[in-house]
């Protein structure tokens, strides 16, 4: 899940030429290259739609146009792959899907969840596992182990988010009718964790690559409660009738992870919990 961060970015509708990721540079694959369709082969760019900003999966630091993130760095390296040079536009949320079916782009990859209602218009490669996780300062660990253990506290949660019900129905599952899950909506994560803090809320709710990358950030500092929940994936997009690249795209993921490509990624944003076993192709079923 995409939650609106205050990071100045500046690249509303700007087109950023990457190149491919450092440290991790592999000749094209000529098998692989050869099975991309012509269109694309000739062009020499695989053009990536991207939604900023969401770290650690694609993100600017404040007064730069230098992209980063996790997606960033595996569309280059599949791109570097496939004998191409990623090239990423980056647009508003909604128009992600019309980018693509409408040929502006030749996929999205950009935090974008797999879901039947979109396999209508688009082929997924599930490539990322994702999900909703509490979360609270180290402080908090000796008395807060479990989703039980929140009945009858108060989770901070982002406004208008689906981890809203998600929290309320946890409490609905686990606690008591008198001692449910108290949940505010609070619209940012630097104010959950002020509430924390301030002993306003005991915890909080965000995606596991959101907690992943805190956790990284700040070592020692906040840990995980109970297990991920509402698990989904995370999938390379594709127009339905562009099968030959999703296809090629596929392979080289294949290729990047047999080799440990494909984890060293993972490993640099601290996001190894988010591996997929393998990746399959319009894996969502709901």
């Amino acid at each position: 899940m995409k939650q609106l961060l205050p990071v100045v970015l500046g690249l509303a509708s700007a087109t950023i030429i990457s190149l491919a990721a450092g440290g991790l540079a592999h000749a094209a694959d000529e098998k692989l290259a050869a099975a991309l369709p012509d269109a694309v082969r000739d062009t020499g760019k695989l053009n990536v739609t991207i939604s900023l900003a969401y770290p650690p999966m694609e993100y600017s630091d404040a007064g730069s146009t230098e992209l980063k993130g996790f997606d960033i760095d595996l569309a280059k390296a599949i791109a570097e792959r496939l004998g191409l040079t990623a090239e990423f536009q980056n647009v508003e949320f909604p128009q992600l899907i019309p980018q693509v079916v409408t040929g502006r782009s030749d996929l999205i990859m950009t935090a974008f969840s797999d879901k039947v209602e979109r396999q209508t218009q688009l082929d997924f490669i599930d490539y990322f596992k994702t999900g909703n996780v509490f979360y609270s300062a180290a402080d908090h660990q000796g008395e807060i182990k479990s989703e039980a253990d929140l009945c009858g506290k108060t989770v901070a949660v982002a406004t208008g988010t689906s981890w809203v019900t998600w929290a309320e129905n946890v409490g609905k599952a686990k606690c008591a009718a008198d001692k449910l899950i108290a949940v505010i909506q609070i619209p940012t994560q630097a104010e959950h964790i002020m509430q924390i803090r301030q002993g306003r809320a005991q915890a909080s709710v965000i995606g596991l690559e959101g907690l992943l990358d805190l956790m990284k950030q700040e070592p020692g500092k906040f840990y995980q409660i109970g297990e991920v929940g509402d698990v989904n994936h995370y999938g390379i997009a594709f127009a339905k009738a562009n099968g030959q690249l999703r296809d090629a795209v596929k392979g080289a993921l294949d290729a990047m992870k047999a080799d440990g490509t494909y984890a060293q990624i993972l490993d640099r944003y601290g996001l190894k919990q988010a591996a997929v076993e393998e990746f399959k192709i319009n894996g969502a079923t709901k």
